[in-house]
């Protein structure tokens, strides 16, 4: 049986730009980026998840790679610009990364849908170009309007963790996998919002109070931090075949590789997903209230 730090894949939005609603730190700093991936790699870690939209993201991970050659990093990127041709951006990619990404992705269901950016994903793929395409989605009606399209893509990117269920409980992730696709969990913690505090929660968050309370609760039951169970989780789904959790220093890598090696009842996860939280003003960030 593989070790489970190989479902994880390093989420890179930190490494181009200040991201997360817990993110302290910033943007993190080159030295850093170094030790993160250097203890990835020896972990059994080798997928980095990064996109044109990441600011200096491409780059970071491109000064990474020049002193790290020996090193076979599967690199996915994600494409939003419709104005500028696949190619040209493939192309750009390519410099900043020092390397040929692995998989290209849609930034978005529009942009997946859209007839010119299939041809080329296609034509990109058949020259081997890349080895996979697919499409980072938001919601069950995107997944649905990508699953009537007639593009066989290899990788849906998607929001997964254990407070947003929806998903899972929907069978989503099951029909998704039928059809052999490959599902990557992102949002593992939410964009931070499981690390705050209640007290950081009732500003802007106050409705998701009670149902964190009660997965913090069955959390700490079992030896566990919310965070923890909601990794467990999703690194012991059988659909999902990678889970991006995005890194702000190499304490809180070390922190997710040593979470990994705890054992968790099954029952502990049923008991969490009895509890069923669908306020979409909550689970999708971008309809998040700004900050008081």
């Amino acid at each position: 049986m593989s070790e489970p730090s190989g479902k994880l894949a390093i989420g890179t939005t930190q490494f181009g730009m200040s991201y997360g609603i817990a993110n302290k730190n910033g943007q993190v700093h080159r030295n850093d980026i170094t030790a993160i991936l250097d203890l990835g790699w020896g972990n059994g870690i080798n997928t980095l998840d990064t996109a044109k939209a990441y600011g200096t993201s491409e780059e970071s991970i491109g000064n990474y790679l020049k002193g790290h050659l020996e090193n076979s990093w599967e690199i996915i990127t994600k494409i939003s610009d419709r104005k500028n041709s696949l190619s040209d951006q493939l192309n750009d990619s390519i410099e900043k990364l020092t390397i040929r990404p692995t998989s290209v992705l849609a930034h978005s269901a529009e942009l997946f849908l859209d007839n010119t950016f299939q041809t080329k994903l296609q034509e990109a793929k058949e020259e081997q170009s890349i080895s996979n395409t697919g499409v980072s989605l938001y919601s069950e009606n995107e997944i649905n309007q990508i699953l009537e399209s007639d593009f066989n893509l290899d990788i849906i990117q998607l929001p997964l963790n254990i407070l947003d269920t929806r998903l899972y409980h929907h069978g989503i992730l099951r029909q998704l996998a039928e059809k052999g696709i490959e599902i990557h969990a992102r949002s593992a913690f939410l964009q931070g919002l499981f690390y705050l505090s209640k007290i950081d929660l009732e500003d802007r968050f106050e409705d998701v109070i009670p149902s964190l309370e009660k997965l913090k609760s069955i959390s700490a039951a079992a030896g566990l931090t919310l965070p923890e169970l909601s990794l467990l989780w999703l690194v012991n789904l059988k659909e999902v075949t990678k889970v991006i959790i995005g890194i702000d220093n190499v304490e809180q890598l070390r922190m997710h590789l040593q979470t990994l090696k705890k054992n968790v009842d099954t029952s502990v996860f049923e008991e969490a997903l009895s509890i069923n939280y669908e306020n979409e003003n909550i689970l999708n960030p971008s309809l998040w209230p700004a900050k008081s």
